[in-house]
């Protein structure tokens, strides 16, 4: 979108004018009447002024949430002003004014303008300096990081959507322009978006699949973690937000039905039901989506798999528990004979459950390590045969020809071992079904998923191992064999006495004094990688601690320790080696290797430092050593050398060494793994839950049931399934029918193409992973029709219709969406409640300080009015009667029509509204009081009042006023009165509105006291002129 922005005329440094600042001042406070005006003042005024804060009138009516004068001011704003109103009343949580916007005719244009000219992003656009936004942050992404949902919809609806930023290290042309453009804001704009994507309400309203973009889109702000550093706690707290929205998705499933079809959805297309066992679950594991794969309801379902139909395990006491794994050992065997013959029986089927499967995979390990400790106590060098055991014959004729030629040879020697002992080829054995289990695990979850986890990187190290030590040895086995073939023959013998290298090199294999070997002597050699491969296989036992509560959460704090241990070591090698090399330089020329080329004369003198340091190897040692307190702080004397300085640098430099690794690095490194121990310890419970589930998958899957050995020989169901794949092959039938299922998943789940290709529900994989799914058990059955069948409260979804209607993925996910939406906005509208009451005590507070002026201002004019009307009551009195005039005091006028009390609010009004129409107005004044009244006065001397028309005077301006004269009779009045007294007289007043008003009829009632203040003791009759206020015709004032 172009946006223009107001220039210098407009900017923060003009000073406004009074009809600027007024106008400002309403719209900020929703003073609606003055903003119209203003406006209606001055329809040439430029509303897109700001203030000395930048702050325009739309903005500051936005900012104040007055929605009536938003509307106003849109219809005159700029575009630019437009757009930064609207993305401040998405900050601002304005929803009202959002959608008023987002509606208005003008904005609408935006988005035409957008396309006419090719505008794709706002990353080019020019910001105002005045904008508190950047260029490039859009009214969707600000609303989907609010997670305004309303906004949000009707952003998508017009057809907006967040663009994917390119990769950190995309070489396109535009990602090139913007770099060139400005990098900085190329970051910002990548965090920008990326804050918009991550937004529950943007990934519920927009994605098919909430669940699975959230643990991509998660896996990606990662991988962008570890790639723009400078982001890198920004990105980080996405992903978590983003961990978190599915862990809320996960709370809104409310059956087994909608969990079921949540965690075996695979495949990208929602439309597609391709489902297998755990598959979504299988996915978080996979993306390390902790917190839901630790959710009670994964956590749930998993438990309810990996024991199946053996609940009694699960709930029974550790003696039960303990009773029946021994029991399941011992009979394992028989099991698995029967399974390799029958694999469909009841025990088949029991072997296949989850929890015996690891019985019996834990069972095989252990003894696997029981016979790795006999064949380390059993080998001995007594067991071994001798050479005169093997070839007594021939070796007594060479020892005739060793003694002629002068050559020692014992009459007896031992042998090397040539034939394998039980124990080994037991172990042989073993190593073999453990390299076909890892074969196949290769094959099911695929080469890169199976080197994400770290104890395959075990499996293929001590695989390694064993298979290089036992090749070893059977080719040392196998040299020693034929070095017995060779000395069969007395030629040979005589060979080996003539010193023949051919005859050495084969009596060689025969010796098993390793006196007397090679240093790489394969059996050595073999030896070494055997006792590195048992250490491993040890180590390889943590693999199933997890199992349980108590040592699994203490084996992930070893590991965590595990990883401090290593980036300590970087930093204590860097220490290590710059001691090393600089005490091997100080004490180099000490060895007596090094200064016997060098003497003048031969001293024969040694010293502890050359023993210490001389050699970089020795040198190693020691430094090392000393690192635990084994050593000798006196390794740096010189001893008869007199060179006192290289011996004090010696002892700085190996003090400085203690104290930088012992007192610094070795604390550091603890504190390091406290801090590692802490932060387990307050996420042990999921930490803990995400390794169970990572064990408990592996044996949860359909591969694999047979342990080693048992899985070395093939059974006949393997070889079937073999055999069909086979055929199938060779008929070139689709692929995907003879594909594994982890196989399919990889493919399903990472197309080489854009295009996805689930697995058809038809297709026998597809349809036995859903068939196979757990099936409620019996228990949940009855339950389900003892509710449908009783006559008690049954919920309505309880009907058999509903529950015979098999519930699809996009179906369940809609329902989950829904009740996530519903509950963000009641929380969103608690908080709006609260916000309103503010933001309405706040209006109604200015509306009473609006109206208190208003009032003033009334209260001014009939101020203005009463002057008038004294000057017109004096112009009367002028041209009364003179013994009128005597008799009446022009005070108490002014008081009664000041104190009579009669002024209200809605007369206020209507003497304002209505002060040009009285003359429409027709009235009958009836007066009452508490004297006695006499008749009228005479007709004469009514004339000599002012001009009365009926019985109503008019005034000279035309202003008609109600004048209804009564005579008193000052006798009968003031007969018990003094002179100086006031006496009130109290007067009933009707008025009548004319049926030709607009209203219809109406009649008005009210009583008003004016005073008289009598100076004289009156011998006349008196005029008493009454003033007030009628509550609908205004003004008033007569002779009674």
């Amino acid at each position: 979108m172009i946006l223009t922005f107001p220039g210098e005329n407009y900017g923060t440094h003009r000073n406004l004018s009074t009809v600027e600042e007024d106008f400002i001042f309403a719209a900020e406070f929703g003073d609606i009447p003055t903003v119209l005006r203003i406006l209606q003042e001055h329809p040439t005024l430029n509303v897109d002024f700001s203030d000395i804060l930048g702050r325009t009138p739309l903005r500051l009516a936005v900012g104040n949430e007055h929605l009536e004068v938003v509307e106003l001011l849109l219809d005159r704003s700029n575009l630019a002003n437009i757009h930064e109103a609207l993305l401040q009343a998405i900050s601002a949580g304005h929803e009202q004014i959002a959608e008023s916007i987002l509606k208005h005719p003008k904005y609408r244009g935006v988005k035409k303008e957008n396309k006419r000219f090719g505008e794709t992003d706002y990353f080019f656009n020019k910001a105002s300096e005045d904008s508190p936004f950047s260029s490039d942050i859009t009214p969707l992404i600000l609303a989907a990081e609010r997670n305004q949902f309303e906004i949000v919809q009707l952003l998508l609806l017009r057809g907006e959507t967040i663009t994917k930023p390119h990769h950190y290290y995309c070489n396109c042309q535009e990602c090139s322009n913007k770099l060139e453009f400005d990098q900085l804001r190329l970051s910002k704009s990548r965090l920008n978006a990326y804050r918009g994507l991550a937004s529950g309400a943007y990934i519920s309203l927009s994605s098919k699949d909430p669940v699975l973009t959230a643990f991509e889109l998660a896996r990606e702000l990662r991988s962008v973690a570890k790639v723009e550093k400078y982001y890198k706690n920004e990105y980080l707290s996405l992903a978590d937000q983003l961990s978190d929205y599915v862990v809320k998705l996960l709370d809104k499933v409310r059956g087994h039905d909608e969990l079921q079809v949540l965690i075996d959805k695979t495949g990208r297309d929602s439309h597609q039901e391709s489902y297998e066992r755990l598959a979504r679950l299988k996915l978080a594991i996979q993306y390390n989506e902790m917190k839901f794969v630790a959710h009670p309801s994964c956590q749930q379902k998993l438990v309810s798999i990996w024991y199946s139909d053996l609940r009694t395990l699960e709930r029974s006491n550790w003696f039960v528990r303990s009773l029946m794994v021994m029991i399941i050992t011992f009979v394992y065997p028989l099991l698995a004979i029967v399974y390799w013959f029958a694999p469909t029986t009841r025990a088949g089927e029991f072997l296949r459950i989850p929890c015996i499967k690891f019985i019996g995979h834990t069972m095989s390990f252990v003894c696997f390590l029981v016979m790795i400790l006999t064949s380390s106590i059993t080998e001995h060098p007594s067991s071994q045969v001798t050479i005169a055991q093997v070839l007594n014959k021939s070796y007594t004729e060479y020892k005739i020809l060793a003694r002629a030629a002068n050559l020692s040879m014992p009459d007896d020697f031992k042998l090397r071992t040539f034939e394998p002992q039980i124990i080994n080829l037991m172990l042989t054995f073993w190593i073999l079904g453990m390299l076909w289990q890892e074969i196949k695990q290769i094959y099911g979850d695929g080469l890169y998923n199976y080197f994400e986890a770290l104890y395959n990187y075990l499996d293929f190290a001590v695989l390694t191992l064993y298979i290089t030590s036992f090749t070893l040895r059977y080719v040392s086995a196998f040299k020693v064999k034929e070095a017995i073939s060779y000395f069969e023959s007395d030629a040979h013998w005589a060979l080996l006495s003539k010193s023949v290298p051919e005859a050495e090199e084969k009596f060689y294999w025969l010796i098993a004094d390793r006196f007397y070997w090679e240093s790489l002597d394969p059996h050595n050699v073999a030896e070494g990688l055997f006792a590195l491969a048992n250490i491993i296989s040890f180590t390889r036992l943590s693999y199933i601690l997890p199992a349980n509560e108590l040592f699994g959460p203490l084996q992930i704090s070893l590991a965590r320790m595990l990883t401090d241990i290593l980036k300590f070591a970087v930093i204590f090698m860097v220490v290590f080696v710059a001691f090393m090399v600089g005490l091997h330089n100080l004490y180099w020329y000490y060895p007596q290797q090094v200064r016997k080329d060098v003497e003048f004369l031969d001293n024969n003198i040694t010293t502890k430092a050359e023993s210490n340091f001389g050699i970089p190897v020795i040198t190693f040692r020691t430094v090392f050593w000393s690192l635990f307190g084994r050593g000798d702080p006196n390794v740096v004397e010189l001893d008869n050398f007199n060179h006192i300085f290289t011996e004090t640098v010696g002892y700085w430099i190996f003090g400085a060494y203690n104290i930088c690794t012992v007192i610094v690095l070795l604390n550091m490194l603890i504190a390091m793994m406290s801090r590692s121990f802490e932060i387990i310890q307050e996420e042990s419970d999921t930490e803990w839950k995400f390794a169970r589930s990572k064990l408990y998958m592996e044996y949860i899957k359909d591969d694999s049931t047979l342990p080693i050995p048992f899985n070395v020989i093939p059974t006949p169901k393997t070889v079937y399934h073999m055999f069909r794949s086979i055929c199938e092959y060779c008929q070139k039938h689709d692929p995907e029918i003879a594909t594994h299922p982890g196989r399919r998943k990889d493919y399903e789940m990472y197309p080489a193409t854009g295009q996805v290709t689930p697995s058809s529900p038809e297709s026998p994989q597809a349809q036995y992973s859903w068939d196979e799914r757990e099936k409620p058990s019996r228990g949940i059955k009855h339950f389900q029709e003892k509710l449908q069948t009783s006559n008690g409260f049954v919920r309505s979804d309880s009907d058999s219709n509903l529950y015979s209607e098999k519930p699809t993925y996009q179906r369940v996910m809609k329902r989950i969406i829904k009740r996530y939406i519903f509950d963000v906005q009641r929380e969103n509208d608690a908080n709006d409640d609260f916000d309103e009451i503010k933001q309405d005590i706040s209006s109604f507070r200015f509306e009473m300080l609006n109206h208190v002026s208003v009032r003033q201002q009334e209260i001014d004019v009939v101020k203005t009015k009463l002057e008038k009307v004294t000057s017109k009551i004096d112009l009367l009195l002028s041209q009364m009667p003179q013994f009128m005039v005597n008799n009446l005091s022009l005070d108490s006028v002014n008081t009664s029509s000041t104190s009579s009390g009669l002024v209200s609010d809605k007369s206020f009004d209507n003497s304002v509204q209505n002060d040009n129409e009285n003359d429409k107005t027709s009235t009958v004044l009836s007066a009452h009081q508490k004297k006695q009244f006499l008749p009228d006065i005479p007709e004469e001397e009514r004339q000599a009042s002012p001009n009365m028309t009926n019985g109503i005077a008019v005034r000279d301006d035309n202003v008609p006023f109600i004048s209804r004269r009564k005579t008193l009779d000052a006798n009968a009045s003031l007969e018990n009165g003094d002179v100086g007294h006031i006496y009130d007289v109290e007067v009933e007043v009707q008025i009548q509105t004319p049926v030709q008003e607009k209203d219809s009829d109406q009649e008005g009632r009210f009583s008003c006291c004016p005073s008289l203040h009598i100076v004289q003791r009156p011998s006349e009759p008196l005029f008493v002129f009454v003033y007030g206020i009628l509550p609908t015709h205004g003004q008033y004032i007569g002779v009674l």
